[in-house]
């Protein structure tokens, strides 16, 4: 029997979902024993994948363009962009594609659906944090240092979090309901990683377009990201800007999914 969650406010639905941070730690612990259980590498692919893809564009756009700085500056700074945008690409798709992959945790369980999803981010949030680890390894290897802008992430974590998850529950109901959406994103999101300053400076796009350009809660991630490993100054109005698109896409995303949530056992 399916019971549908009443009605209610945006902020009384916030804190009966924290009442349920027993279930989205367990789930959040089964996508992770899922993922890696049957791996010989394990977690360590949470590494290697993002590595592997760095060295490639490293090698392809350090043989391409004339990038005028070293290979292992080139390389740290392409990896401290694909982070982050890995952990949002990586997120958005999965949440597109959780509901019909568990119909069964769907339709026999009652609690806030919104746990399913949020489950993910767990995921993604523990390999991000590795990533982070290891491209500090990688750093401090190299023989450069951590900046003082360190205390940036923790926000940065909390608007990329923000962000993907809250573009994902704007459209995880249209894709459960029209496919060929999700399969549109599943081609149309990875091509979004040329649109962001991760394999060039964000100094070449044209100051006239700036201000469009950086509408991309992402962008702001990156700069705020990349100004803790090299000398820079922390992008405070990009961080601004990023954090407040953040926020609203986040709550738009928390408005649109508590008004389908009941409905969605019935979709899948």
């Amino acid at each position: 029997m399916i019971v549908y969650p009443r009605k209610i406010s945006l902020s009384r639905y916030l804190s009966e979902v924290f009442q349920y941070k027993d279930l989205l730690y367990l789930l959040s612990k089964k996508w992770i024993k899922t993922k890696y259980e049957h791996s010989y590498i394990g977690i360590g692919w949470i590494i290697f994948n993002p590595l592997i893809t760095t060295i490639v564009y490293t090698i392809f756009f350090g043989m391409a363009f004339d990038t005028g700085v070293s290979k292992t500056y080139y390389f740290l700074f392409i990896y401290s962009g694909m982070l982050p945008w890995l952990f949002f690409k990586d997120v958005f798709l999965d949440v597109l594609d959780i509901f019909p992959k568990e119909p069964q945790i769907i339709k026999n369980l009652s609690f806030p659906r919104i746990i399913v999803p949020l489950s993910l981010v767990m995921l993604k949030l523990v390999e991000f944090i590795v990533g982070i680890i290891f491209l500090f390894c990688v750093v401090l290897l190299a023989g450069r240092g951590i900046t003082t802008n360190i205390f940036l992430l923790p926000i940065i974590i909390l608007q990329i979090v923000l962000i993907s998850i809250g573009m994902g529950l704007i459209f995880i109901v249209p894709c459960i309901l029209y496919r060929d959406i999700k399969h549109m994103f599943k081609f149309i999101v990875p091509m979004g990683l040329y649109s962001l300053p991760i394999v060039y400076k964000i100094g070449v796009v044209p100051d006239s377009w700036l201000k469009i350009y950086t509408l991309n809660p992402m962008v702001s991630v990156i700069q705020a990201f990349r100004s803790i490993l090299f000398i820079a100054e922390p992008p405070w109005h990009l961080l601004a800007k990023g954090m407040g698109i953040s926020l609203v896409v986040f709550i738009t995303g928390c408005i649109i999914f508590s008004a389908y949530e009941k409905k969605i056992a019935d979709y899948i």
